[in-house]
């Protein structure tokens, strides 16, 4: 324990899909996004109907994609428990397009043990995934300012996926494109009794 310690350290976990599961899960939700009726409501996101209500993965037969976030999410959970036999729910996913201009304002997913986001159709410059950083109430320490006034943005592009504790607010940039990223997100639930 000498030496720099960092604490209260909060897991985020970040992977890609590649070769042909990349190729699996693009296709099936470009299929389902053709499908999908969107809404524009004016605000910042333009989402699928009831978009907190629905799983459109499951409602347009993601397969391929619900495998990936399953792997993905077991992985995540091994990595903080590594005795763990831990069940796991998606619990709703949806679409959205975030045109020019557009983005997504600061919000948490409430009580959701794990959220996530993928990515389907983005050119890497249309608005990052942005986390606030936690301890940004001690910037008044000189000493710390530096550190914890700096807000973590995320990794964009083609089939990553990335997953966090639901209760952690995020937001994402402006896109300042023309080109409409498209994502999915979600939120998992998880059963505490079985974390060993």
């Amino acid at each position: 324990m000498r030496g720099l310690n960092s604490i209260f350290p909060i897991p985020i976990f970040i992977d890609q899909a590649e070769g042909s599961e990349y190729t699996a899960i693009q296709e099936e939700l470009t299929i389902a996004r053709n499908k999908i009726k969107f809404n524009d409501t004016g605000s910042n996101m333009v989402l699928n109907d009831n978009p907190f209500e629905n799983n459109i993965l499951n409602d347009y037969q993601c397969n391929h994609t619900l495998n990936f976030i399953n792997k993905n999410i077991k992985s995540y959970i091994d990595s903080l428990y590594s005795k763990s036999s831990v069940k796991w729910e998606v619990i709703n996913a949806w679409m959205t397009k975030t045109l020019n201009g557009r983005s997504s304002r600061e919000h948490h997913h409430g009580h959701t043990n794990i959220s996530g986001v993928y990515y389907l159709d983005t050119n890497g410059n249309d608005g990052t995934l942005v986390f606030p950083n936690i301890h940004s109430h001690l910037a008044a320490n000189i000493l710390l300012e530096g550190i914890v006034e700096k807000d973590v943005t995320m990794p964009l592009g083609n089939g990553i996926i990335i997953l966090w504790p639901g209760q952690l607010r995020h937001r994402t940039q402006v896109n300042e494109t023309d080109h409409e990223r498209v994502s999915i997100s979600f939120n998992i639930s998880v059963r505490s009794s079985d974390i060993v």
